[in-house]
């Protein structure tokens, strides 16, 4: 990237002076010429001042675009003629400018032929379709697409869908069979457009729409536009934004857009459903005034062609990475509108499948931002399910209007993967019964790590929700399970024991907040609760507590913070994918010391059991014994060393743990975490019943 310092104001003075001078030029040059031609006499010098006029007309543009970086980047509003608008302030001085967001004078000239062609294919010219594949390969360029959509306009953007849509309209009434090909061939000009508009509003360097095109694409998205060809019948230009972005782009969009565009989007949907309280899903059977410009469907899954829904294919854009994700959600303003107001369109729609990714996107990882918007989600969540949480006369937790909290079902699994990734917060949070926090104190930093502060009675609430998803509920099960392996393993290799009592007490009461939330989510919708045992008995049968973290002779060797960082490493993907690791080392090992559980224990039993597991393997792992009578069928090697328990057969197994009762150094009050996970079950129960006294 090039900058260079200049005045706006001065650039302006500049600007307009060039021009000045150059049609002066042209003027006095076409003043000449006619004087010559009456006295029938030439020169070669009239020709060089016409040139120059040119010249000088040509080079205006760019100075006045230079003006207009510097402008926007002290946020300076302007009136159509680049003049400062009345009450803007221009700070005296220079201003730094990128010169890469300047477009060649070629590229323009580009554009310029090829913005008629979109317009002239929108409106069903053939000729103009195929002429328009010429320049089709150039829409990846910043340049190319900034200039394109410059020419075009914001205008051209909200009509040219309605344009498409009113011609599939028209030729569904007349009759199907063309219906198909106009679909396909107007996709094709959409996508087009959306390419252009992921490209020419990319962010970091290089050319983009500047900041006056952007607020009038909102003003013009905002407005409602007459419906082509139904008088008295109006569209929302949002809605036609819609189905460009509802065309896949193979550039993707850029932060920039989410925070600009994306936003304003979300809150006109907000504030245009507080007066249409849920906009329809315009399908092709039900003959509205719009029919879909493209193939398009309401939502994904639908069975009806139809008009997508705008912001379930903005959602879709941005879950496409964690930038755009959280540039979306901002500050987590939008949250409660998308979480809990908009629910009813959700449930009319994808049941916030999108919505799911793009939470998914934006608060998944170790980041602050990923931490609050996560901690403000819980809130928003707890407070839409405490209003449906109901107690029977003996005091059980019961849910009222279940298929309310299931309008938005398929953003489930989203959440257990999301609040997997944050387990290590979680049982901190269960442990320091945090009040819930403001939005500017749900987040600290604890050794130079973001943490987050979750209300434990709102994760109560949310899980009561979630563990009904069965992916959520094994997510959010794998990841307190790669969180306690990875602490106890720790633990030992740090020889602490008082550490280790602490991470079995603190991780098994987390585990009992997670299995007794999915057993009153299941009795909620008449299943049965023994359901709930199934997953947790599942994992220690197969032995994923026996199996060993892959770094353990190293962790032996280190101090203690390279030991941490290796520790992190085994969940830096996060804890559920650490989970997922070890169910699929599980069960391998040619052994069966990890079918000696019974099938039918528990969940207090089954953690009691996976605990178990995890001291032996890392005991094993990390020599945690005093090495005394180190002999055996369980015993291999010169030195001697004990085989990883998942290894072992089943006599093997009993001869190692008969061993383990003399010589192992872990502490043996370990069986509290039967209890503990029986405490976490309690306490969710109490959490919640605590509310009955609040309404």
């Amino acid at each position: 990237m090039a900058f260079s310092s200049i005045d706006p104001r001065e650039m302006h003075r500049l600007g307009s002076g060039v021009q000045n001078a150059g049609r002066d030029l042209a003027d006095c040059a076409a003043q000449l010429r006619g004087l010559m031609d009456m006295l029938g006499i030439t020169h070669p010098g009239v020709t060089a001042i016409d040139r120059a006029g040119r010249w000088l007309t040509d080079q205006a543009p760019d100075l006045y675009r230079r003006r207009d970086l510097a402008y926007e980047a002290e946020n300076v509003d302007t009136d159509v003629f680049g003049n400062p608008a009345a009450g803007a302030v221009v700070p005296p001085g220079k201003v730094s400018v990128d010169e890469s967001r300047l477009i060649p004078a070629k590229t323009r000239a580009a554009a310029k032929l090829a913005a008629p062609l979109i317009e002239s294919a929108a409106r069903g010219d053939a000729d103009a379709r195929r002429q328009l594949t010429a320049h089709q390969d150039r829409l990846p360029d910043p340049a190319f697409a900034t200039a394109l959509l410059e020419e075009l306009g914001p205008y051209a953007l909200v009509t040219l869908p309605a344009e498409m849509g009113r011609r599939v309209r028209k030729a569904i009434v007349a009759g199907p069979e063309s219906v198909e090909a106009m679909r396909r061939e107007n996709g094709e000009v959409l996508t087009m457009l959306s390419q252009a508009l992921a490209a020419g509003t990319g962010g970091g360097g290089g050319p983009r729409v500047g900041r006056r095109f952007a607020e009038e694409l909102k003003r013009q998205c905002r407005r409602s536009i007459e419906t082509p060809g139904r008088e008295g019948i109006d569209y929302p230009g949002y809605w036609a934004l819609g189905q460009i972005l509802a065309m896949a782009s193979p550039t993707p969009y850029s932060e920039w857009f989410m925070s600009t565009i994306g936003r304003d989007m979300i809150r006109w949907d907000r504030d245009y459903r507080r007066e249409h309280p849920i906009m329809p899903l315009i399908r092709d059977s039900d003959r509205y005034a719009l029919a879909a410009p493209a193939g398009t469907r309401p939502f994904p899954g639908s069975p009806d062609i139809g008009a997508a829904d705008p912001i379930g294919a903005l959602m879709r854009l941005a879950g496409a990475s964690r930038g755009t994700a959280q540039a979306l959600l901002g500050d987590g303003g939008d949250l409660k509108y998308l979480l809990s107001e908009r629910r009813p369109q959700w449930g009319a729609g994808d049941r916030g499948e999108a919505l799911g990714e793009v939470l998914e996107a934006a608060m998944k990882g170790s980041g602050e931002t990923s931490k609050r918007l996560t901690v403000l989600a819980t809130q928003v969540l707890a407070d839409d399910v405490r209003r449906r949480v109901s107690f029977d006369g003996t005091g059980q937790i019961q849910l009222k209007d279940v298929a309310e909290l299931d309008l938005m079902s398929g953003m489930r699994d989203n959440m257990g993967r999301v609040l997997a990734e944050h387990a290590d917060d979680i049982v901190t949070s269960y442990y320091k019964n945090y009040a819930r926090l403001p939005a500017d104190e749900v987040t600290g930093n604890v050794d130079g790590r973001p943490v987050a502060r979750f209300n434990p009675t709102d994760l109560d609430l949310v899980l009561l929700d979630v563990a009904a998803d069965e992916r959520a509920y094994n997510a959010l099960l794998m990841g307190e399970v790669a969180h306690m392996r990875m602490k106890v393993d720790q633990a030992i290799a740090a020889r602490n024991n008082d550490w280790l009592n602490n991470v079995i007490g603190w991780n098994a009461k987390a585990i009992g907040h997670i299995v007794g939330a999915r057993q009153h989510a299941l009795v909620a919708r008449g299943k049965e609760a023994d359901e709930a045992d199934a997953s947790l008995s599942k994992l220690v049968q197969d032995g994923i507590g026996l199996v060993p973290l892959p770094f353990a002779k190293q962790a032996g060797q280190l101090g203690f913070k390279a030991l941490e960082s290796l520790y992190e490493s085994f969940v830096k993907d996060g804890h559920a994918k650490a989970g997922d690791w070890l169910m699929k080392q599980s069960g391998h090992g040619g052994g069966n010391a990890a079918k000696g559980y019974a099938a039918g224990s528990s969940n207090e039993q089954a953690v009691d059991n996976l605990l178990k597991q995890m001291l032996e393997s890392s005991m094993a792992s990390h020599g945690y014994h005093d090495g005394q009578g180190l002999t055996g069928s369980f015993v291999t090697g010169d030195p001697p060393r004990i085989v990883p328990p998942l290894q072992m057969t089943r006599d093997e197994y009993d001869a190692f743990v008969a061993w383990l009762e003399i010589h192992a150094k872990v502490p043996s009050n370990h069986t509290d975490a039967e209890m503990a996970t029986r405490q976490g079950m309690e306490a969710l129960k109490t959490d919640l019943s605590a509310l009955g006294d609040k309404k």
